[in-house]
């Protein structure tokens, strides 16, 4: 199912002789957001089942900012001999180029992507003060409001804001954004009633839904999170194009050697196998994809495209 959502059907090729060496150094894997956030958790879940397949010490670097372009721009320039490797992601690597005036960075020319790890799910919330309890109600009111409803993210140019843009788009809606500093901010206005609709990440929440503190109206992947059962999709409910992927992936500086692109894929795969890493993704609520290197770069050129196109046609970004 997960490669039926990338539609790659995208073989690897034999893996080739060693670049000479290679590894003889520590390997970093930099992460563009603060320890302790999903991100971050997946870098670290990961690195010592690298380290221990590829027998060298694998670090994780947190370099956060700018919803981690600035890790991007740094990870783009660095040197292309299988040391540096970025935690990718949907901000960086398939929103940013149209939301920075001066980027530094191509995510497409400017990375080798090693995969596509997995994906969580952005939700719509709505807070206990609202009388919305279902999709139909949201939009009936958006369509009815002549000066627009708000809906908070953790900040412009996120995924979850643009999630909403692209919401906005499809079912034709009156909605203006509130950006927050993080999503934390803009949850704490959602359970006070000050906002009455928020766009998140899932796993962040699932706890508050259960908990009847909040409540979901409907997630941006096309099937339902496993974490979160009970919360239908946009596309099960009449908004087909309303998909997102929040996006996790492992990309190198363009220029890489192929044959060490394919050996830390491999060592990405291997890990990716392990029924601990699978379980905890479960628990997160993460999508699990470990896509091919080739498969990567067509997904990430996809996201690009994509967002892009949303981005042009929203007028949120202007």
């Amino acid at each position: 199912m997960r490669k039926s959502i990338l539609a790659l059907l995208l073989t690897a090729a034999p893996i080739p002789a060693m670049a000479d060496g290679w590894p003889s150094d520590t390997i970093r894997i930099v992460v563009g957001f603060t320890p302790g956030g999903s991100s971050d958790l997946v870098a670290r879940l990961l690195a010592p089942i690298i380290s221990a397949d590829l027998g060298t010490n694998v670090i994780v670097e947190n370099m956060p900012g700018a919803a981690s372009t600035i890790a991007a721009a740094s990870v783009s320039k660095a040197d292309a001999d299988g040391y540096t490797f970025f935690l990718s992601n949907v901000s960086a690597n398939g929103i940013a180029p149209f939301t920075y005036s001066d980027l530094g960075y191509d995510p497409v020319a400017d990375f080798d992507d090693v995969t596509i790890l997995g994906y969580i799910p952005a939700v719509l919330l709505a807070s206990n003060a609202s009388s919305t309890e279902t999709l139909e109600d949201f939009i009936a009111e958006a369509k009815a409001s002549p000066d627009g409803i708000l809906f908070g993210s953790g900040g412009h140019g996120t995924m979850n804001h643009v999630s909403g843009e692209l919401l906005k788009l499809s079912a034709g809606l009156n909605m203006e954004h509130v950006a927050y500093k993080g999503s934390a901010e803009a949850m704490n206005d959602l359970l006070a009633g000050v906002i009455d609709y928020q766009i998140d990440a899932l796993t962040q929440n699932v706890g508050q839904i259960n908990a009847g503190a909040i409540k979901a109206l409907a997630i941006t992947t096309p099937e339902r999170s496993p974490a979160a059962p009970e919360i239908p999709t946009f596309v099960e409910l009449g908004l087909p194009d309303v998909v997102a992927f929040n996006w996790v992936g492992l990309s190198a500086p363009g220029g890489t050697p192929d044959e060490i692109i394919q050996r830390f894929y491999e060592a990405s795969h291997k890990a990716m196998q392990d029924p601990e890493i699978k379980a905890q993704f479960e628990n997160w609520g993460m999508f699990h994809i470990d896509s091919t290197p080739a498969e990567a770069e067509a997904f990430v050129s996809a996201e690009v495209a994509k967002w892009g196109n949303v981005v042009a046609s929203a007028g949120a970004f202007d």
